[in-house]
């Protein structure tokens, strides 16, 4: 007997990450970075929050963006006392 619907294709666990970090990146530069990237899923999800307003769930993604600004916040606050500490006399 024909099977009529074919076997899915095997799963193959992938080596090769999406992204790798230098072990040289400067802190600062990893900051900064790291800002940018939250800063794009704090206007994503606001701009989904505007464009699917009424709708439920909505309140998940709200925290979801909280808790992204909150980390924005963390990390800006670290690069302005890494910059305050660079421009202390030693």
């Amino acid at each position: 007997m024909k099977k009529i619907v074919p076997d899915p294709p095997r799963f193959k666990m992938l080596n090769n990450p999406f992204f790798s970090l230098h072990n040289d990146l400067p802190t600062p530069d990893a900051l900064a970075h790291s800002s940018e990237l939250l800063r794009g899923v704090v206007e994503t999800i606001d701009e989904h929050c505007r464009h699917c307003a009424g709708e439920p769930g909505l309140n998940m993604l709200s925290n979801a963006a909280h808790a992204a600004e909150t980390a924005r916040a963390l990390v800006e606050h670290v690069m302005r006392r890494a910059t305050v500490e660079e421009g202390a006399p030693q």
